[in-house]
Order: C-alpha cells, then structure tokens, then sequence
C-alpha cells in the first residue's frame, strides 16, 4: 500500500510503501522536546519502518541535537520549515517517525498511544481507547 505527505510548501514530497496500515504506529507525545519542537502542547508521529520510507521530491534538511546523552536527528523543509521525520541514533538504522501532519492520508494512521502523559497539560483531554505511558519505559 502507498502512501504519501508533503511539506507546507510542496518542495518536499515523499512516499511511504507499506504491506499494511499496521506496519505504522501513530503517538502523541508530551515531551519537552517534541512540545518545543512543534511549538504545541504535544507532537504527533506516526512511526515505520526505515525502508518504507521514499522521499520523492526536494532535499530535506537535517538538524542534530543532544537528547539525553543521544544524538536526535530531524529532517525539515528548508524552505516552509515544516517538520517532514525523525529519529534517534539508537533506532536510526531501523525506524522513522513522520510527522503526522504532514501526511495526505491521516485517518489510514489513527493514534495508538500517548507518551510522557506526566507532562500533559491538565486542559488537554484524554485520548480514548489508547494506551498511556507517564514516560517511554515503563
């Protein structure tokens, strides 16, 4: 099955190749770094795996930052800035996770949990029938 997304602007345009909607994972995290990343109260990715991933027009550009100890690569538009994927080194030869928005086909890839519900703002519902993590591992 395929897939596609873009950036705001269209110089960035890709293609996601999977057997099956269930290959993804969609989350929501309430991190500090994904709230500073999107400049919201949370991020939303949807998670595949490396190889289904095509990018079919532009170039993003890459950003690298100190995660804890652990390198955080992630990809934007150089023109609009949209967020386009990201990674950590611990899963970079394996996985990417897409920023959800920019998907074309959003409802294929409905949200299958939350992370880091611990900092979740008190106004912010809960999302029903996904699980809830208070952190990644526990």
């Amino acid at each position: 099955m395929s897939y596609t997304g873009s950036c705001y602007c269209g110089d960035i345009k890709y293609e996601l190749i999977l057997g099956s909607p269930e290959e993804a994972r969609t989350s929501i995290c309430y991190c500090e770094n994904c709230r500073r990343w999107t400049g919201s109260a949370f991020g939303i990715t949807t998670k595949i795996p490396k190889e289904a991933y095509n990018q079919t027009k532009g170039q993003t550009v890459k950003h690298v930052s100190d995660n804890d100890g652990s390198k955080l690569f992630r990809e934007f538009c150089g023109s609009c800035g949209s967020g386009i994927l990201e990674y950590g080194e611990q899963v970079a030869e394996k996985f990417r996770y897409i920023t959800y928005g920019t998907l074309d086909q959003q409802e294929a890839f409905p949200p299958k949990g939350e992370f880091f519900c611990k900092y979740k703002e008190d106004w912010m519902p809960e999302v029903q029938n996904v699980f809830h993590k208070q952190q990644i591992k526990e």
